[in-house]
């Protein structure tokens, strides 16, 4: 099922494990593609939620920046953890040292 979708980019649910598939390209003229799908997940579920980022041709560092605020807005109890994640996101999660932020676990 697909959440949202724009010409540059994807956001499709994934129900098992929850999460969601993010493709494409995320930057200013579509992160709210991203912010919303976010919102939803945060609040539509009581388990970890999984992000498939491996489609991801590019993200900026706002787009990166909504995933760690949204993984700190988690309970104790559930973890944002990414994977898989594409050379993209890994290169701005070493740049930013991002991938040690509260509620956040990168798979390699």
């Amino acid at each position: 099922m697909t959440f949202e979708t724009d010409d540059r980019a994807r956001v499709t649910l994934v129900p098992h494990p929850f999460g969601l598939r993010i493709s494409g390209e995320i930057d200013r003229g579509n992160r709210h593609l991203l912010a919303g799908a976010l919102a939803w997940a945060l609040l539509a579920g009581s388990h970890d939620i999984r992000l498939d980022l491996s489609g991801l041709t590019f993200i900026d560092v706002s787009g990166m920046r909504l995933v760690v605020v949204a993984a700190a807005r988690l309970s104790a109890d559930r973890t944002l953890v990414l994977d898989p994640i594409s050379p993209a996101v890994r290169r701005i999660l070493a740049l930013t040292g991002w991938e040690q932020a509260p509620g956040l676990h990168v798979c390699s």
